[in-house]
């Protein structure tokens, strides 16, 4: 058995010295104080619980390690003066790449006047009067069908037959030749001429994704194939300049986002909701009053990865932009349409999700308890002691 002088030795060291229960007053001000405490403390215990459960994104920037990577873009624009049968998008950049007329994983989507969708038929291309006339005098075509280029190919293909109208005029700007719609026999069997000039008032909407490399260059929409000429880039703008009465560049950006933006859990897509903003989307810009516009977008694309507390990285790109316009002039060079001017920044952004640790939620707990307990004990002294110099007052 412990012995009685060692526990009252222990005694001593109790630093929480009691007091009788005979010599506690207990009056309504103590009450109320200790009501505010509690609320008070509850209140900032929840609040830390919070913080500690929600993680926060602490950012670093370090040098860009140059990897060459692909640089996915999706995109979302509505050209509502624009018909699109002669937009077209094409991509260049710094290494001499060119594609022209882009159209892997990118859809165009024709409007009528009031920007609504159009619905294509599956009889479209039979549907004016100049197609079926075409097809009734020239009977069905056979199965072993292969039209002809008149006299150009395409750049990948010698010998390639080309069986539409869409496929003459492609050739053809292969050649850097202009073509002539009107006497081609595949143009005049698909009524091309009167449908364009039904589809002239239209617009179009362009939206997909495309995969560019990770080195300065630019993607523009403009009207016509595109040819390149010696060391020129040239875009066949004849029937923009036929049809362009009303037809202009006015455009709206629904969505311009580069790079992968895939997240597992809601959580993860409010966290990226709040860090990555594009400054492009759902904007518009252009004026109807000239067709003779081109407008440019300077792009600063910096890379950007998150680091997610449970492991999964994601490693994307976000932007800033400058823009300009400019009215293109006979004979002062330039061309009419949208341009998106690409530069990638040598820094790269770290995103790393973080919380704080279970111990310094404690520690605020008890920062927490400890001194609003201290403060609250002060100001039910002073309660207390002003309560009772006032009734000694009244006593006299």
């Amino acid at each position: 058995m412990v012995s009685n002088s060692f526990v009252k030795r222990f005694r001593k060291l109790d630093a929480y010295a009691k007091t009788l229960d005979d010599f506690r007053v207990r009056t309504a001000t103590g009450g109320t104080v200790t009501m505010i405490s509690g609320f008070t403390i509850a209140a900032l215990i929840l609040f830390e619980v919070v913080r500690y459960l929600t993680p926060v994104m602490q950012s670093e920037i370090m040098v860009d390690g140059g990897i060459q990577e692909k640089l996915p873009i999706a995109l979302d624009i509505t050209f509502p003066h624009i018909p699109c049968y002669i937009l077209s998008l094409d991509v260049m950049d710094e290494s001499g790449e060119h594609v022209g007329d882009y159209d892997h994983d990118v859809y165009k989507e024709r409007l009528d006047s009031s920007g609504r969708a159009i619905v294509k038929a599956k009889s479209e291309d039979l549907s004016n009067k100049a197609a079926k006339l075409a097809l009734k005098h020239q009977g069905e075509m056979p199965s072993e069908y292969c039209g002809s280029c008149y006299g150009a190919h395409f750049k990948d293909e010698e010998n390639s037959c080309c069986n539409t109208c869409e496929d003459v005029q492609r050739a053809y700007t292969d050649q850097g030749w202009v073509p002539d719609t009107d006497t081609f026999e595949q143009c005049i069997r698909e009524g091309w001429k009167e449908k364009t000039k039904l589809q002239s008032r239209e617009g179009c909407r362009m939206h997909g994704t495309l995969s560019v490399k990770k080195v300065r260059g630019n993607v523009h929409f403009s009207a016509g194939r595109a040819f390149s000429h010696g060391s020129s880039h040239i875009h066949d703008m004849s029937s923009f300049i036929n049809n362009g009465d009303g037809q202009n560049f006015m455009h709206t950006i629904k969505q311009l986002e580069f790079g992968s933006h895939e997240y597992n859990t809601q959580k993860q897509k409010r966290t990226k909701a709040s860090d990555i903003i594009n400054p492009l989307d759902n904007t518009n810009w252009g004026t109807t009053q000239t067709a003779a516009m081109m407008y440019q977008y300077f792009l600063k694309i910096v890379p950007t990865e998150f680091a997610f507390l449970n492991g999964k990285e994601v490693r994307t790109f976000q932007y800033s932009v400058s823009k300009q316009d400019q009215f293109i002039r006979q004979n002062t060079g330039g061309l009419p349409g949208v341009f998106f001017m690409l530069d990638h920044s040598p820094m790269r952004i770290i995103y790393s999700e973080t919380r704080p640790t279970f111990g310094s939620l404690l520690t605020s707990i008890c920062a927490i308890i400890g001194g609003i307990f201290s403060v609250a004990s002060i100001v039910d002294s002073v309660l207390y002691r002003a309560d009772k110099i006032t009734a000694q007052r009244k006593a006299m």
